[in-house]
């Protein structure tokens, strides 16, 4: 951190010749949009892409309270919070797994657009995604429903309860069943263009020919058979929504999410004797350790409540199926070893990534969060791969990896609870989040130095929500050996 503070603060000096480790300059850089951008830029540049927007859209917030706070004066500890803001969002698995939408006031409102459906000639609302039935199809008779031979009828009127005026018969009229007095055959009479349809069936009674036409405008139906053997035909149809009268309908409406910032909040003091002797005899500068030390607890206490918040989603507002058990000790009986039996961890993330996909009609679930005492099972399989580490440092924070070609990204980190491997899908638009983190000011300092005896709180303040539980499945993971 000290490297990249450092390369910072000489770019912008160089850019603007304003050197922002200066107290009084610092409050120069605020007030001049080009010299507080490149100051940003220099702060960015070692972040990785996906991070910058973010970034520099939270430095702003933090711009915007330091200049409130500090009406006349910046106070020299202030001039640290841009750099713990540059120590502490890296370091969040949180914007890594959820979906991150910054705040520009401590209290706002999130739209979310909702859909219902409305099936032809009904009045049942369905919630978008609809999965189990169709939709956009017209009403159609039930699949057993039988016309008597002979017989004159009136499906539209009779059956749907509906009129030449709101809809008419589609060409799809098929007879799928015919019957006598001891039996039944199935059979698939279809109509030609103009309604006529002529068949020889053989029933269990006789032989027999089924004839008739089908008014496919007025919905009627005439039906006879030659040697009248024939009692009753089974058929289907759908309505046309041509008429545009009786078509399903689609509302829409604003789930308006409402997220208030809460606070936390770490205060920290040491003496200026301290400051001077560690940077003496070790060259140690106590701020810039501060700053790191600080930041990194402020990114992990917020990452274990959502880590927290979606395990405890996925528990108690969930079905069984998006929840399931894998024993790392092999069944008896398998001789393979364990490393060959950890492979068959794959199907079980496969079957609830797919109950994500089929419960939300998003997508599949494409994260996984991890403690490192769970990650053994994915570590040992053949297409889990390393990617280094979300965070600076190396050692601190949290590992990146892939499985099975990219298809999960994985967070390993201490962090999540022992036991449990939380999988999420993480959209790609904010209108399809399963839960947000929304930081309003990340990381501000409240520098109080009193004396000889220098002290400081750092701030953090942000929102979070749950917006689809569906989102989430979990894996627990055991051990019986």
């Amino acid at each position: 951190m000290k490297h990249v503070l450092t390369e910072a603060y000489v770019y912008t000096k160089k850019k603007t010749s304003i050197d922002p480790s200066k107290p009084g300059n610092f409050r120069r850089i605020l007030v001049n949009d080009d010299a507080f951008n490149v100051y940003v830029e220099a702060l960015t540049e070692t972040l990785p892409k996906e991070d910058q927007p973010g970034f520099r859209l939270l430095a702003e917030n933090t711009r915007t309270a330091l200049m409130e706070n500090s009406m006349y004066a910046i106070n020299p500890y202030e001039t640290l919070s841009l750099p713990i803001l540059r120590v502490f969002y890296p370091r969040l698995i949180a914007k890594e797994g959820v979906t991150v939408s910054p705040m520009d006031k401590p209290d706002v409102i999130k739209p979310f657009l909702k859909a219902t459906f409305t099936k032809s000639n009904s009045t049942t609302k369905y919630d978008a995604p609809v999965t189990d039935q169709d939709i956009s199809k017209g009403v159609g008779v039930p699949a057993s429903s039988t016309l008597t031979v002979p017989s004159e009828t009136n499906i539209l009127t009779n059956v749907l309860g509906l009129n030449a005026g709101d809809a008419h018969l589609q060409r799809d009229f098929v007879i799928t069943e015919v019957s006598d007095s001891t039996g039944s055959v199935q059979v698939n009479i279809q109509p030609a263009v103009e309604g006529h349809f002529s068949a020889q069936v053989s029933l269990p009674g006789g032989d027999d020919v089924i004839s008739g036409k089908v008014d496919y405008l007025n919905g009627v139906v005439d039906i006879s058979s030659v040697n009248g053997i024939a009692q009753t035909v089974t058929y289907s149809v759908t309505v046309s929504l041509e008429e545009n009268k009786i078509n399903p309908r689609a509302e829409f409406s604003m789930d308006k999410v409402r997220l208030y910032a809460v606070d936390r909040q770490i205060s920290t003091s040491w003496t200026i004797n301290m400051e001077q002797d560690m940077r003496a005899l070790f060259d140690i500068n106590i701020q810039a350790e501060l700053v790191t030390i600080i930041g990194q607890q402020l990114a992990t206490d917020i990452d274990r409540e959502i880590i927290n918040s979606l395990v405890q989603a996925c528990t108690r507002l969930t079905s069984a199926d998006h929840k399931d058990t894998f024993d790392l000790e092999p069944p008896t009986g398998w001789a393979w070893g364990r490393k060959y039996w950890h492979e068959n961890v794959i199907p079980k993330l496969d079957k609830l990534s797919a109950q994500v996909y089929t419960d939300t009609n998003i997508g599949a679930a494409n994260f996984i969060l991890a403690n490192p005492l769970d990650a053994i099972v994915l570590e040992s399989l053949n297409g889990f791969a390393y990617t280094g580490t979300a965070s600076d440092g190396g050692d601190v924070g949290y590992r990146t990896a892939t499985v099975v070609g990219g298809k999960w990204k994985v967070f390993t980190s201490p962090i999540v609870p022992q036991g449990k491997m939380v999988l999420v899908y993480k959209p790609d638009t904010e209108m399809k989040a399963i839960y947000i983190y929304a930081p309003y000011v990340p990381a501000v300092l409240h520098p109080y130095p009193l004396g000889a005896t220098p002290s400081l709180s750092i701030l953090s303040r942000y929102a979070t929500a749950l917006i689809r539980a569906n989102g989430i499945a979990l894996l627990n993971i055991v051990d019986t050996a």
